[in-house]
């Protein structure tokens, strides 16, 4: 995860014309590596104090999570011959805290990058840049406005439709260590609501933004969704370079088409994956072994 991230910094960094020091783009690229960095020049220490407490205590628990003994390491938790996960409550924690830690990234760097060309009266771009902060993002996907629009409710249903499909078509998920589906279905809400409020912030917030800027609509979106695309490796449930980048089309024409505001981005995103995660989170193996025994006895 962190070279896809670095990636993603660099495509920032080369995506960016020269600019001053204090440019958006360098602050973003510094908040980025450092979350908190670009806050504080921009004349905002406790916010950025508060980036970087967030950061550091996030990436600190999931570090401890990842060190113990039981944590089950990412490739060894998914059977692609099988479509079978394995995991347990440490590997879901460890999960947890490893999502805020590197979206907090995410989100810091967009916003040192939004605050500061909203100082500076936009700074002479061609795109608008949007007013909403922190707590109108991490609620969108609850919002009504955005809930009731088929721009967000014909992707979710075509999310929703896997859970209509029985064990042997689908993934399913083996529990270990005494970690409930209730307790795992549970954790899904933070974790993808960081997921989906950091990558709509970096990759639709700077990188879609920026690059429409500079290089007009239909190569901003092409350069912005290429991006979101490398930062996707297909392994598990991760959707591949190829999915992520016609994925990452549509979000990037859905924020251009909401004039570059996020919050309908982030309630798509969110209900895509938690979704599609409670998909993989409703069978168990034993299930499908049943439907076997069914068939061979009869």
């Amino acid at each position: 995860m962190t070279v896809r991230y670095l990636l993603a910094g660099l495509a920032l960094l080369l995506g960016t014309a020269p600019a001053a020091a204090t440019s958006p783009a360098l602050l973003a690229t510094g908040s980025f590596f450092v979350p908190g960095v670009g806050q504080f020049i921009n004349g905002e220490p406790v916010k950025g104090s508060l980036h970087l407490a967030t950061y550091g205590t996030a990436a600190g628990i999931a570090t401890h999570y990842q060190t113990r003994d039981d944590y089950i390491e990412r490739e060894d938790r998914y059977d692609e011959d099988d479509l079978t996960i394995t995991t347990n409550r440490t590997s879901e924690r460890a999960d947890l805290f490893a999502s805020v830690a590197s979206n907090t990234r995410f989100y810091s760097a967009y916003d040192a990058y939004r605050e500061r060309r909203a100082m500076r009266g936009n700074l002479g771009y061609s795109t608008p840049i949007s007013d909403e902060g922190f707590q109108d993002l991490a609620t969108a996907p609850f919002a009504a406005r955005y809930l009731s629009r088929p721009t967000t409710f014909i992707p979710i249903a075509i999310a929703a439709s896997g859970l209509l499909l029985p064990a042997e078509d689908s993934w399913v998920t083996r529990t270990r260590g005494g970690l409930t589906r209730t307790e795992a279905g549970a954790m899904l809400l933070p974790r993808h609501g960081a997921v989906a409020l950091g990558e709509e912030a970096f990759f639709r917030g700077i990188l879609n933004n920026e690059f429409h800027h500079q290089f007009g609509p239909w190569w901003g979106t092409t350069a912005s969704s290429v991006g979101f695309g490398l930062a996707h490796s297909g392994n598990g449930l991760s959707a591949n370079a190829a999915v992520a980048t016609a994925y990452g089309a549509y979000l990037g024409w859905l924020h251009q088409h909401n004039d570059y505001r996020l919050g309908e981005n982030v309630a798509v995103h969110f209900w895509w994956n938690v979704l599609l995660s409670a998909a993989a989170l409703r069978h168990d193996p034993e299930e499908r072994t049943a439907v076997v025994r069914w068939e061979f006895r009869f």
